[in-house]
């Protein structure tokens, strides 16, 4: 071979691995042209040309004034396997100063194979938002981690949108914003922002006992959805978490020991976990707990063991990225999930269970076993204590704090 072709031949091998290379970033949209995207909520949400654009010709603006928690802007995309090949999205976001979120989904064929993920909106100046792919959460415990199964990759998405998704504070808001979207694009090299510290590596129940009776500071975190939030019983000052807070105090004379309460109506692991920045990101607590399950019941019996795997596995991703967004890892207590006033008496029963087995499997990981401890007293007494079929009254709320001070403490609650 001579040297002329030699020469030829590492010439386009330079060209081709230069546009590798350079292939950092593969623009979606350029958001230019506002008519490829739609929406079905007309109602809800209308969307424009933004007049001032970070880059190009154009950019999108969105606008929701109504007070709901879903209402999205959509464009259909053709799947295509070469989003294998990035980790993530880079966008342009111009906010509208408020404290709310926007949200971005993104589904795989179908309602069920969706990811979501979120950013603030108090910034009014155009800025980069990145989401790698394992800052898209999915929208249900049983949809697979995105990237992690075949027809659930980045390769199968063939729907981007942006609004909200499941907007529902805390405080039980249903906001209403606005913002712009310019440039999405497909970037490489960005990672999580979603950081994980293994449940191994909690730290047991004793260490908080411990910082009580001695007096200093211990601030609890109390996650889940209704129950927890204290629907039916006046809110979260009545809420089973507010009395277990009560009890610890007046137990161990520490008036030092702060009770914050995140939950929100409705809510899931899955959204738990949507929600994690908004709602969890600041905190730093002593002691984490957590309790779901209704609201993402296996209503079907077949359907009952799978679920319970995937809701089991969603509640220790949740704790696990809880614990990694603080300083250091608190300890964590789960609550076995509590029945049904009548109709779901049983349901909720495979969900207990399999967080009794999360416990044996994680001596470190406390169990409060309230599901055994409402059974045993049969059905028509804690009908008395629950103010409709899925929520405990004040009562049932004092019975549920009895129950997680026990756990704690290994002692008797005050009365």
């Amino acid at each position: 071979m001579n040297l002329m072709r030699l020469s030829a031949i590492a010439a386009v091998v330079c060209v081709a691995v230069s546009a590798c290379v350079a292939e950092e970033s593969k623009t979606i949209d350029s958001m230019d042209d506002p008519a490829l995207w739609k929406t079905n909520q007309q109602d809800r949400i209308t969307f424009s040309a933004d007049p001032a654009p970070k880059v190009g010709q154009g950019a999108l603006h969105l606008d929701s004034q109504v007070a709901t928690t879903f209402a999205i802007v959509y464009r259909l995309l053709e799947p295509d396997a070469g989003w294998d090949d990035y980790d993530g999205f880079a966008f342009w976001v111009k906010g509208d100063g408020s404290k709310h979120f926007g949200c971005m989904r993104i589904q795989a064929g179908a309602w069920g194979r969706a990811w979501l993920g979120n950013f603030p909106l108090k910034d009014t100046e155009w800025h980069e938002v990145k989401l790698a792919w394992k800052d898209l959460t999915p929208s249900d415990a049983a949809t697979p981690e995105l990237g992690d199964a075949e027809g659930f990759k980045p390769g199968n998405i063939n729907l981007v949108a942006f609004g909200k998704s499941w907007n529902f504070s805390t405080r039980h808001e249903r906001p209403k914003l606005a913002f712009s979207i310019d440039e999405l694009r497909l970037v490489k090299g960005i990672k999580s922002n979603r950081p994980r510290r293994k449940i191994a590596s909690f730290p047991p129940l004793a260490t908080v006992v411990r910082k009580m009776k001695a007096g200093d500071a211990v601030t609890i975190l109390a996650l889940g959805d209704s129950l927890t939030w204290g629907t039916s019983a006046g809110g979260n000052s009545f809420a089973y978490p507010a009395v277990l807070g009560d009890m610890l105090r007046k137990h161990y004379r520490n008036d030092k020991i702060s009770i914050v309460n995140r939950a929100i109506g409705g809510s899931t692991t899955a959204k738990g976990r949507q929600w994690l920045n908004r709602d969890v990101r600041g905190v730093e607590a002593d002691l984490i707990t957590i309790l779901f399950g209704f609201n993402e019941m296996a209503r079907k019996p077949e359907d009952r063991a799978s679920r319970t795997k995937a809701f089991t596995r969603n509640i220790v991703n949740y704790a696990e990225e809880v614990a990694g967004v603080m300083k250091r890892a608190p300890a964590c207590l789960v609550i076995a999930t509590v029945p049904g006033r009548r109709s779901h008496w049983e349901t909720l029963d495979c969900y207990a269970e399999g967080l009794r087995e999360l416990g044996r499997k994680h001596p470190n990981l406390a169990v409060a076993d309230a599901n055994a401890y409402f059974k045993a007293m049969g059905q028509e007494k804690y009908a008395s204590l629950m103010a409709d079929e899925a929520h405990p009254g004040k009562q049932g709320q004092r019975e549920m704090a009895k129950v997680l001070f026990r756990t704690i403490t290994g002692e008797e609650p005050p009365e």
